[in-house]
């Protein structure tokens, strides 16, 4: 049992940094599929540092410490240094990623690396880092534990799911609006949290594999690819449900013939389900592109909004300006957006909804 405690992605990132400035080698543990590797090559990414990727499954136990050779001028056996292994001192992570699924021998070849920063003779230059992840036995992955000896030297951080990390990290990365606006009507389907793994059912659903059913419909329109690809990624009964949402989505009109007409026209062709309301959000977001456009949007989610009917109309509203002005400060056009007519009249009106 893992007894620390369970970090968001979001919370992850945040601590990344004081890893590698302490040097404390980290392990990530959390289920296939929810990004921990991802994780751990943004933070490289962001922080300008190279990426070893050294996989423990793929090697024997003398790898890591070098093919050993005759120095003839001392008689001596020496170990030629792995090259894996970094020799420049600049900033690296050396990821130790699936640990879990090598071979206790081969974990504990790891053990000098991970805690004295070395292996014999060759030691790691200082600004390299040492970090893992893997699966736990009970994540229903290929797995044989961590014994004592190896866990005491990391710190252990326990990844889960979080849906607004995944929201946000979706609309950034251009997943396609029918996955996002499925996840947000049904959050439970982000990963196999929800007890498809206790019924020993191969295929389950999880972040990364939401990623890939994006691509699918990105790719093709052909119903009868996307339903085995679907199938195949998330398993038969989350699909059924996720087509079920797509077919509520479909009765959306194309959001350029929407932004074409008056908004409260346009408002009006919504069809009246919570499905088409998040459909219509994340698809004005993926959407948007120049001043223009922006504005259009705005005034559509407040005529959509205005609608008086059971729907949370005003939070959905809410959730798109909040997207969409996430969006234009991070294209440089907030300030832009803040002086136009449009932007002004809404904003007044929310307002003076809260002052009343």
């Amino acid at each position: 049992m893992l007894n620390t405690l369970p970090s968001s992605p979001r919370e992850v990132i945040r601590f990344l940094p004081t890893a590698y400035d302490l040097r404390l080698p980290a392990f990530l543990w959390g289920k296939p599929g929810i990004g921990k590797s991802d994780l751990i090559r943004q933070f490289t990414q962001e922080s300008e540092m190279d990426l070893i990727d050294l996989r423990l499954t793929t090697l024997e136990s003398c790898d890591l410490r070098g093919l050993p050779r005759i120095n003839h001028e001392t008689g001596q056996t020496e170990w030629v240094r792995p090259e894996f292994l970094p020799e420049i001192d600049t900033p690296v992570a050396i990821f130790l990623d699936e640990l879990t699924a090598a071979e206790p021998r081969i974990q504990a070849s790891a053990y000098q690396l991970i805690l004295d920063r070395c292996i014999g003779r060759h030691r790691l230059p200082d600004q390299a880092w040492v970090v893992g992840a893997g699966n736990a036995p009970e994540d229903g992955a290929v797995s044989y534990g961590m014994g004592t000896a190896l866990a005491d030297r990391f710190v252990h951080i326990k990844v889960v799911t979080n849906l607004q990390d995944w929201m946000d990290w979706a609309i950034d990365h251009a997943i396609a609006p029918e996955v996002i606006t499925f996840l947000r009507v049904r959050p439970e389907m982000l990963d196999s949290s929800a007890g498809q793994e206790q019924t020993e059912q191969v295929v389950t659903p999880s972040p990364r594999s939401w990623a890939r059913v994006s691509r699918v419909l990105q790719q093709t329109k052909d119903q009868r690819v996307r339903s085995i690809a679907v199938n195949g990624l998330v398993g038969e009964g989350v699909a059924v449900d996720f087509f079920h949402t797509l077919e509520e989505i479909g009765q959306l009109p194309a959001i350029d013939k929407l932004l074409s007409l008056p908004a409260r026209e346009a408002a009006k062709k919504v069809p009246a389900t919570i499905p088409s309301l998040y459909g219509l959000t994340y698809s004005l977001v993926s959407y948007v592109n120049g001043l223009p456009s922006y504005e259009r949007a705005i005034e559509l989610l407040e005529e959509v909004s205005a609608i008086s009917d059971a729907l949370p109309r005003r939070e959905i509203q809410s959730l798109g300006m909040e997207l969409l002005l996430g969006r234009a400060h991070k294209e440089k056009l907030m300030r832009s957006l803040a002086q136009t007519e449009t932007y002004l009249r809404v904003y007044r009106g929310k307002a003076k909804e809260l002052v009343n």
